[in-house]
């Protein structure tokens, strides 16, 4: 597992780069009047999806300052760095009455994750362009391997979607705690204008993410 993580990197370190030159490629586009060559678009490669990731970045409905009291999240970025890694697959639902993104572990992401395939998911709660709450459920046990797969999934899960100067805080506290949060019990801390709630019952750890009050 902790092979794949450093895996991942890259690619989301590809990903910002390919962010970073999006109005750059848009003004080659417009100079190209050829058709671009049929190898470009063959079957999927990371190349490929960073042009994927580029492409709805640039059409982001999201623009400008967010409002007042949420999160400052969009789920788009959420979704674009998340389906980058091939790990997680999304589907529109509804949480407390409020529109959700939620995500699941796909079937490489199940084969990474195996302890804790059955009954992970992610909520992505809220206004699409400013998240009022994202709520992860992971199946946990008193077996190691889902304390280590908890916290592996989480990392990845947040890597490039928390800003940077939260990131790192969030990752040292989940590492941290994870593991020793006992049944019934919690542990929360705030980092920037983030409130970070863990909860263990018999069966999961559940992780809200909310506006620091």
């Amino acid at each position: 597992m902790r092979k794949f993580r450093w895996l991942v990197i890259p690619v989301l370190l590809l990903f910002t780069l390919a962010c970073g030159l999006t109005s750059g490629i848009q003004n080659i586009q417009k100079s190209v009047s050829t058709q671009i060559p049929a190898i470009l678009t063959s079957a999927p490669t990371q190349e490929g999806l960073i042009e994927t990731a580029v492409e709805q970045q640039s059409n982001n409905p999201c623009s400008g300052t967010p409002t007042a009291g949420g999160l400052g999240l969009a789920v788009d970025k959420a979704k674009t760095v998340l389906l980058l890694t091939q790990q997680f697959t999304f589907t529109d639902g509804n949480v407390n009455g409020q529109q959700a993104a939620i995500a699941s572990l796909t079937d490489a992401g199940a084969a990474t994750f195996p302890a804790i395939a059955d009954g992970f998911s992610a909520a992505f709660i809220g206004d699409p362009c400013n998240l009022s709450q994202i709520m992860v459920t992971i199946p946990r046990t008193d077996q190691q391997d889902t304390v280590d797969q908890g916290i592996g999934v989480s990392e990845i899960l947040f890597s490039g979607v928390l800003p940077p100067d939260v990131q790192l805080g969030f990752t040292t506290w989940m590492t941290e705690n994870y593991g020793t949060v006992p049944v019934s019990g919690q542990q929360q801390t705030t980092i920037k204008t983030m409130q970070f709630t863990l909860m263990r019952t018999d069966t999961e750890m559940k992780l809200e993410i909310d506006p620091a009050s």
